[in-house]
């Protein structure tokens, strides 16, 4: 029996040694560096439906002072075959050795976050998203990758590969009524970076909101920003309503918003444009994790406490420091 399965595990490397299509990848070619072990073959799942998932746990990493680069974005694109996308992203992010992290595939776009080791598996995968890799689209056209902490191999992140479908990138509970159009993601207001970011957060009276759940805007939040104080993101559209009725956001006015990397903000953005009329809607480009890395080479920040991240790690600063 376990012949049979080396022999098999050797004819799946030989096939994907001939047969991979080229991207201009290190490691399209590289059939001996997949590290497709026998009990990696078995780790590698697959289930159906419209939340259809491929995983792969990797092995271990043989390295211990492997450097892994944490990295997280997004693309709100029209996706009209979210399973073949799906599929195709999986086989290609299989050749990339030690890769971690979650995809979703959705008719709306895609979202994914990623532990990647530094170097040319790096650079494998953001090829793999860009404009010469295997999607129909470049992932990076309207905003390079937001780019996290490089972290050590031994500090917890993601312990496998998932690349899954979703009826939506990002669930938001918007309520639509019969025959109401859906909101327009590419109409979101104005992303700004992060230097003109705290220069304008600088002026009197900004009207700054923070997008993000309680119990995020618990650990940290800008200075003098307003919390929408939700349990969860579907809350937000019945908040953001109040807020307007009682005159706590004027839409004639600029409406700073904010979140953890971007995401919420385009739907956020949508939202108060084009359903409660604000004129003026300005984010924060990569959010909290741009802002922080800005910050850290400026040495100057108005943030105040720790930003509450959703990977294994908790917070953005390593384990020991959180």
């Amino acid at each position: 029996m376990r012949s049979s399965l080396r022999s098999l595990t050797a004819l799946v490397l030989l096939f994907v040694a001939v047969h991979s299509f080229s991207i201009g990848q290190p490691y399209l070619s590289r059939a001996t560096d997949l590290s497709l072990s026998s009990s990696n073959v078995q780790s590698s799942t697959t289930t159906s439906g419209s939340s259809a998932v491929r995983s792969f746990r990797p092995s271990t990493p043989t390295e211990s002072e492997l450097q892994l680069q944490l990295l997280s974005f997004y693309r709100f694109v029209p996706i009209f075959n979210p399973a073949s996308i799906r599929d195709a992203l999986f086989d290609q992010l299989l050749l990339i050795p030690e890769v971690r992290g979650t995809v979703y595939v959705a008719s709306e776009g895609i979202n994914a976050q990623f532990a990647v080791p530094v170097g040319d598996q790096l650079r494998s995968l953001l090829q793999t998203f860009g404009k010469e890799g295997c999607l129909p689209f470049d992932a990076f056209e309207q905003n390079p990758p937001n780019m996290g902490d490089v972290v050590d191999s031994n500090v917890s992140t993601f312990d496998r590969l998932i690349v899954r479908t979703r009826d939506f990138i990002l669930r938001d509970g918007i309520p639509l009524q019969d025959g109401d159009a859906p909101l327009d993601w590419s109409d979101a207001g104005t992303e700004l970076d992060a230097e003109d970011w705290h220069e304008q957060l600088q002026k009197s009276n900004v009207q700054l909101f923070d997008c993000r759940n309680d119990y995020e805007s618990d650990q940290g939040t800008f200075q003098s920003a307003q919390p929408l104080n939700t349990k969860t993101f579907s809350e937000t559209w019945s908040v953001l309503d109040d807020q307007v009725k009682s005159d706590a956001i004027n839409p004639d006015e600029p409406v700073y918003i904010f979140c953890t990397g971007g995401i919420r903000c385009v739907k956020v953005g949508s939202y108060l444009k084009n359903k409660l009329g604000c004129k003026d809607v300005r984010s924060l480009r990569h959010g909290i994790i741009g802002y922080e890395r800005w910050a850290s080479d400026a040495d100057q920040s108005l943030w105040d406490g720790e930003n509450f991240l959703f990977d294994k790690r908790r917070f953005s600063k390593e384990d020991e420091e959180s």
